[in-house]
């Protein structure tokens, strides 16, 4: 390596550190923002169709996991509905019957066409046994066909009634209960729940650091219940929009909260790293 090109690379990497310890400095010297510790969402469970509730399975402050049935509607003229469903889907006989008819007549064609050959049938003869050998292959086919109409229509009778059983959209913990067995729903709520890993942190911030804090940069998080903890958290989202009646933007962090071990709705600071 010549002393020029090392000369080059120290430079870069004198560039490459001051950047870094800048960029260090400038979070260090951001002064913390008041925030507060808030469930990552939180949904209000309904029902895709109106009917009878006939059990809620969950109580308040239940752990919940993605899929896990809820509550369920009453669904016995779906279930009935469904079990008709499979049994005409199960049907084969006429599938059966079109397919030895086309064996014999496979056979039989054979035969004719031999004798037509000979002479000894007229060429109206074999005409009309073609006919019928085609119309048997396309009651076959029509056969076939109502098979798999059968099927679709069972899919669709599993599907309607799929849609009587709620289930959670993501792990989450029940916070309330809003419905209960025998009442009737539409489009009401039937539970509230909330995903709590990971946590988001809403941090209120002076509109004179807008533009010094952007996505991806870490911060401390002092939480006031729990003086003597902190915990780490990463900026995933900044307000493009300040308040002007606050002279303040909202920066939004998430803590990872795997055993739950952070409760929501905590006061806290959150420091720039």
């Amino acid at each position: 390596m010549t002393i020029r090109a090392f000369s080059h690379r120290c430079f870069n990497l004198w560039i490459t550190f001051a950047a870094f310890f800048s960029g260090a400095a400038l979070a260090a010297n951001l002064p913390a923002a008041d925030c507060v510790i808030t469930p990552h969402r939180i949904t209000e469970l309904s029902s895709p169709v109106m009917g009878v509730i006939e059990e809620v399975l969950v109580h308040k402050s239940d752990r919940v996991s993605k899929g896990q049935v809820v509550a369920t509607l009453e669904s016995s003229v779906e279930k009935a509905a469904v079990e008709l469903a499979r049994a005409r889907a199960a049907i084969d006989s006429e599938v059966e019957e079109g397919k030895i008819n086309r064996e014999h007549d496979g056979k039989r064609k054979q035969r004719v066409e031999s004798l037509f050959k000979q002479k000894n049938i007229s060429e109206d003869v074999r005409d009309e046994f073609l006919r019928d050998e085609k119309l048997a292959l396309v009651r076959l086919q029509q056969a076939e066909d109502l098979k798999k109409i059968r099927i679709y229509e069972l899919a669709g009778m599993e599907a309607r009634l799929a849609q009587k059983s709620i289930r959670a959209p993501f792990d989450g913990y029940v916070l309330e209960r809003m419905k209960n067995p025998g009442e009737f729903v539409e489009e009401q709520a039937i539970l509230r729940i909330a995903q709590l890993d990971p946590l988001n942190v809403e941090a209120i911030f002076p509109i004179e650091l807008f533009g010094k804090i952007k996505p991806g940069m870490t911060a401390k998080i002092h939480m006031e219940a729990f003086p003597s903890q902190s915990k780490a958290a990463k900026v995933v989202l900044v307000d493009a929009i300040g308040n002007a009646a606050s002279g303040t933007f909202g920066v939004r962090l998430e803590i990872p909260n795997p055993d739950n071990t952070i409760p929501a709705g905590l006061k806290c600071q959150a420091q720039m790293e």
